[in-house]
């Protein structure tokens, strides 16, 4: 490749500040900042002009001592810039981008949108400038920087700029995938980061509180994702009870974070991957238990035992109304994974005693990786993300003795009895599956789905 020139010694310092947390210190200004004011935006950090050469060498898989050529030091070129942005962080701003990660951005974006910034050969001299050459059309500027051509003196004057070489772009790339995760830490959300790393899908989690719109627009504009997934929500801990003494905790995560994350979305022309419940119903005459009548996609909630329940129902209510959102209702999560206590057959396992009643579930290892497919596939609108058919407490715990511990044992109560030791009435439901079925036949009846993902693999019983 070319030489990287480098003014003087490089020994000159500068504070670099990544292009998007410029933006959002804009934004900043523009919300909270006073009229009139004057607002320094910068960083504290500075580096040597040298060093920011190494590194670019480095990202470029190059030696520095090879490429890196040292020149003339430019007229007047400043020794070191500084400007204190106290003012600016007392509004709020801060530093989001670490010079690492700005300067891989950076590269990666001028790497794979030649398009956007074209001929740059121009400013790849050392001393790139526009020449005032008094009355000579011919002069043109060398590699060096120089004109090659004695300058006439002349009335006139012409402006001579360097003549750049043609640079062969590669073609545009097609848009591929990029997630945007929310819900790191949460269950769902991890398995998802491992499912993107599995398939090679390019993801990055959210840093952003859903309920802070612009925190959210900070991730957007940083990610650039083609999807956004919401794994995050407050479920409660150990469980659901939790909604009811932090109501306020609840609607700000269930409500009002998810309804900004889905307006970003919109706004940006983003698919929000929304992972809701289909905790919102309980059987009733229209769906009597055991009937194999299951509430449908476009039934409204009709459980509001739970507070938890309440938000969940509230928030998909009002994202009927955007377009650009799928919402996937999960019931009693099931994973491959029985050391998690978020995991339904853990939960049940370790309780003392169970109730014994048919529910749809969902089997995390079947239909997780559906999700990412009906994302490829741009679906929307609202899906019982749940395996077909039900099954009951007692069918899993029977299970789960044939196939990980012969000993296990367990005592049923009843719904009433299990309202004395809980806070929160829990929900109990069939829902239809038929649509995601129909969009995905290979999915598994529910029965089925738990052997193949959840007790084949954990087997601790031999066979016979």
């Amino acid at each position: 490749g070319m030489p990287l020139p480098v003014h003087g010694d490089g020994s000159n310092v500068r504070s670099y500040l990544y292009c998007e947390d410029v933006a959002e210190a804009f934004e900043v200004i523009l919300h909270k900042g006073g009229v009139g004011h004057v607002y320094n935006i910068g960083t504290h950090k500075e580096r040597k002009v040298l060093d920011v050469a190494k590194d670019i060498c480095r990202l470029f898989s190059s030696n520095p001592d090879e490429v890196i050529k040292f020149v003339d030091n430019r007229p007047f070129n400043d020794q070191r810039y500084f400007l204190d942005h106290q003012k600016l962080k007392n509004l709020g701003w801060s530093e989001r981008t670490s010079w690492e990660e700005g300067l891989r951005k950076t590269m990666d974006w001028y790497v794979s949108n030649p398009d956007w910034w074209g001929d740059v050969s121009g400013a790849l001299v050392p001393h790139p400038r526009m020449l005032m050459i008094p009355g000579d059309t011919s002069a043109r500027i060398n590699g060096n920087g120089y004109s090659d051509s004695p300058a006439h003196q002349t009335n006139s004057s012409q402006m001579v700029v360097q003549e750049s070489s043609k640079i062969s772009a590669p073609p545009p790339k097609k848009p591929t995938l990029k997630f945007l995760i929310y819900g790191r830490t949460g269950w769902i959300g991890g398995l998802l980061g491992k499912l993107c790393e599995k398939e090679g899908i390019p993801y990055e989690y959210g840093r952003g509180r859903l309920e802070d719109r612009s925190q959210l627009l900070a991730d957007i504009r940083t990610v650039r994702p083609t999807h956004v997934f919401n794994a995050a929500g407050a479920t409660g801990r150990p469980n659901v009870d939790w909604c009811e003494t932090h109501k306020t905790e609840t609607i700000r995560t269930n409500v009002v974070g998810t309804l900004t994350l889905a307006d970003v979305c919109k706004e940006h022309g983003i698919l929000l991957i929304n992972y809701a419940t289909g905790c919102i119903f309980e059987y009733d005459k229209a769906h009597p238990i055991g009937s194999g009548i299951g509430f449908k996609e476009e039934d409204k909630a009709n459980f509001t035992g739970s507070f938890y329940s309440k938000t969940k129902a509230m928030v998909e209510e009002l994202l009927r109304d955007y377009d650009n959102v799928c919402t996937l209702r999960i019931r009693m999560p099931i994973s491959s994974d029985l050391s998690n206590p978020r995991n339904f057959i853990t939960k049940i396992s370790r309780y003392n005693k169970v109730v014994n009643i048919p529910n749809s579930m969902t089997i995390l290892d079947e239909l997780l990786p559906i999700s990412i497919e009906m994302a490829k596939r741009n679906l929307k609108g609202i899906w019982n993300f749940t395996n077909p058919g039900v099954v009951s407490h007692n069918e899993i715990l029977e299970m789960y003795r044939e196939y990980i511990d012969p000993n296990f044992k367990w005592i049923n109560f009843t719904v009433e009895e299990q309202a004395k030791v809980i806070v929160a009435p829990r929900s109990n439901n069939e829902l239809d599956a038929t649509k995601l079925k129909e969009e995905f036949p290979e999915m598994l009846p529910i029965k089925e789905s738990l052997i193949k993902y959840v007790f084949e693999p954990n087997r601790k019983t031999p066979k016979f």
